[in-house]
């Protein structure tokens, strides 16, 4: 049988090293899946210390020099985790407050939150996991960490900012200050139940919306910028 060939740009290319080339790219996505998902699994039920490239190249089917390969070292591997599990959060965020602005908006995100944080234990858990200990660390991943926060802190500015549009909040609102204590709310609900296993986030993160975050957007008036209690 003659064989094909393709041209481009006046060079002929053999259809199967188009094949093979595409073959591996395959390969390459595929090894990488799956190294993701054991890392995700092993953060989830044992921590940072349950991860080594050994343990994950053994638990997808690979070697630890493959993972090597991919990643170059742990730190690679957790960075590469971490973004994979903020882009699966972040794709969960848009599509919850789809077409949703101001408080809406919020309480939106944080029952979305609710609803699957059981339903996807293990994505949360390695998720904050690497959150966490990228806290404390001072290489690339603390870097791209605060990156995320900075991005989650101006959508929150920004929903906060269309709420006053909404008139949901006062005008005399420190809108910086309502976002961390939104922020730093979820983040410590969070990080009980990571460390409690009998901690019921889904009900906590409720009555985040439905109690505290309501009363406080409601007394938006008193949240303003000031240098000591009592100015």
């Amino acid at each position: 049988m003659n064989q094909q060939n393709i041209y481009k740009s006046g060079q002929p290319i053999q259809v199967e090293h188009i094949f093979q080339g595409k073959k591996q790219q395959i390969r390459v996505i595929e090894s990488d899946n799956k190294m993701v998902e054991q890392t995700i699994i092993l953060l989830s039920d044992g921590g940072i210390s349950a991860v080594t490239l050994e343990a994950v190249g053994v638990r997808a089917g690979y070697s630890r020099g493959l993972v090597s390969r991919h990643y170059g070292s742990k730190d690679g591997l957790f960075i590469r985790v971490f973004k994979y599990l903020e882009d699966w959060i972040e794709a969960n965020c848009s599509h919850a407050t789809q077409n949703i602005q101001g408080l809406d908006a919020i309480n939106a995100f944080i029952l979305d939150i609710s609803n699957n944080i059981n339903l996807h234990a293990e994505k949360y858990r390695a998720y904050f996991c690497l959150w966490f200990y990228g806290l404390e660390s001072k290489g690339e991943l603390n870097q791209y960490l605060m990156h995320v926060r900075n991005l989650r802190e101006q959508k929150h500015l920004k929903w906060l900012k269309q709420a006053q549009k909404l008139k949901q909040l006062s005008r005399k609102s420190d809108l910086s200050m309502l976002a961390d204590f939104v922020m730093t709310s979820i983040i410590g609900l969070i990080h009980k139940w990571m460390f409690d296993m009998g901690f019921n986030i889904e009900l906590r993160l409720k009555q985040l919306v439905n109690i505290q975050l309501r009363t406080m957007f409601s007394n938006s008036h008193l949240f303003y910028s000031v240098n000591y209690w009592g100015e």
